[in-house]
Formats: structure tokens, sequence, C-alpha cells
């Protein structure tokens, strides 16, 4: 599924506002819920992340 970039606000740590984002995904709190969108700077760093998390935790091979 192609994802459509919009212009809009990062909500993640640049929190830099009118520019490219893309949604990820609701964020619920306390009952609510609002659309989480990141930059493509963000969104890197975000993956990067995540691929290192996996890499750490990857099963050793046998």
């Amino acid at each position: 599924m192609e994802r459509e970039w919009v212009t809009g606000d990062c909500w993640l740590g640049c929190e830099r506002v009118g520019l490219s984002v893309l949604f990820l995904g609701p964020v619920q709190w306390d009952g609510q819920h609002a659309p989480f969108f990141a930059c493509d700077d963000c969104l890197g760093r975000l993956m990067r992340q995540a691929n290192s998390y996996f890499m750490q935790r990857r099963p050793a091979a046998a």
C-alpha cells in the first residue's frame, strides 16, 4: 500500500511545521485519538532505531 505524503507538522523530535509528512497511524492516549505524522528526516531516524532494535534481538544462528 502506497502512502501519501501531505503537507503538515512533524510530531516527532524536530517538531517542524508546514513540510512533507507521512501519516504513521493514530496515537491513542487516555481514550482519545490523534493523527501521528513524521517528516522524512524523523522517519529515517525512527526506521534506523527500529532496525537496530530488531537486529539486537535476532535469534542466534544455529
